[in-house]
């Protein structure tokens, strides 16, 4: 029987397909052995420090520029003119209450307090004559020797000259008094700033002779109106992160529309006087729970803190009350142990069905 080459061909072909078949079957079920044979893999962890929130107090600062300055600054004059005659002090010279700075001329005040001496003795011999006139014509007019008006009158002479002594006396204390303004003397112990005149200048009154300072010192900030509610008198006063002092009196008055406060300090500043200074007030201090600001993740719906509990986290809603550099004070506290870290990674946590904490016993 002749067969033909198409019956051939599809025989050819049906051979080849149920090779390949065979051949494919036969890797297939290699393959799915080695998938077999591969190791499992790994369920993915999440490993996360932890810390609890404690009991603590946070101060909440405000930075200012502050100029160290004298407590008392002020220059001082004589209150009569005369050439200065004697100048005790140098710049830059400390010196004590009650030591003798500068010393003006005095020799007219001395010369008019002795004229008024000279008056003061011719006044008396003559009060002592009407005296002595008043009493001998007492004793005429007790016996009926002398008429009533001749008394009357040597008892108005009496007074007057007696007027005349104490009015003389008036005037010698009141120049004597004068005799201080010319010698000026320190009012507080300080420094000497500046010697303004010298020896043999004319002293005008009521012009300056000398500056001079308190060694105390205090500084004095600026400060916008809109903090007035958070600067109060007694808030602590910090400089290079130390205590110096505190706020002893808040202005009145205000330069170039900024409100002005002054610091009592507790101890000398080792800087010169009219340097600026950065200084810290504390406006504001709360107590409660204290807990790291990278345990909060911030929400559309609010602030959360992801607390562990029976191997997972679950986030907690909280209000924060206060938040100062690395530190925050949150409402309501817990007790669970809080995940700290980054924001993207804390949100992550509740997907996680395993997670390794580190840092909490």
């Amino acid at each position: 029987m002749k067969i033909s080459k198409k019956t051939v061909v599809t025989v050819v072909s049906l051979i080849g397909v149920v090779i390949l078949g065979v051949k494919g079957k036969s890797l297939l079920e290699k393959r799915r052995a080695e998938v077999a044979n591969e190791p499992v893999a790994a369920v993915e962890k999440m490993t996360i420090p932890v810390v609890y929130a404690k009991e603590g107090e946070l101060a909440q600062k405000e930075t200012f520029l502050a100029q160290l300055l004298a407590q008392k600054s002020i220059k001082l004059s004589t209150k009569l003119a005369g050439f200065v005659e004697k100048v005790y002090v140098e710049e830059s010279q400390f010196v004590h209450k009650g030591d003798p700075l500068v010393k003006i001329d005095a020799t007219e005040i001395k010369s008019n307090i002795d004229a008024l001496h000279a008056t003061l003795k011719a006044q008396q011999n003559d009060l002592a004559v009407a005296r002595s006139i008043y009493n001998r014509n007492k004793k005429l007019y007790d016996v009926g020797g002398l008429a009533k008006e001749k008394l009357d009158l040597s008892l108005v002479g009496l007074n007057a000259k007696s007027s005349m002594v104490e009015n003389t006396k008036q005037k010698i204390v009141q120049l004597n008094h004068q005799l201080s303004y010319l010698k000026i003397l320190a009012p507080f112990d300080g420094v000497v700033d500046t010697v303004i005149l010298h020896e043999g200048d004319l002293a005008a009154a009521g012009k300056p002779l000398l500056a001079m300072s308190s060694s105390a010192e205090k500084l004095v900030f600026s400060y916008a109106p809109a903090l007035e509610s958070k600067i109060k008198k007694g808030a602590p006063v910090f400089w290079k992160d130390k205590m110096v002092g505190e706020i002893k009196s808040l202005y009145n008055t205000s330069l170039n529309g900024l409100n002005a406060a002054e610091v009592a300090l507790h101890e000398e500043i080792d800087q010169a006087l009219g340097t600026n200074l950065s200084i810290d007030v504390m406006t504001q201090k709360v107590q409660g729970c204290v807990v790291p600001s990278d345990t909060l993740v911030h929400k559309k719906e609010g602030v959360f803190v992801m607390t562990y509990e029976n191997g997972r986290f679950t986030p907690q809603p909280v209000s924060v009350k206060m938040e100062v550099e690395n530190s925050a004070i949150i409402v309501p506290c817990t007790t669970k142990p809080l995940a700290k870290g980054t924001e993207v990674k804390l949100s992550s946590l509740p997907a996680y069905e395993h997670v390794e904490i580190t840092g909490a016993k």
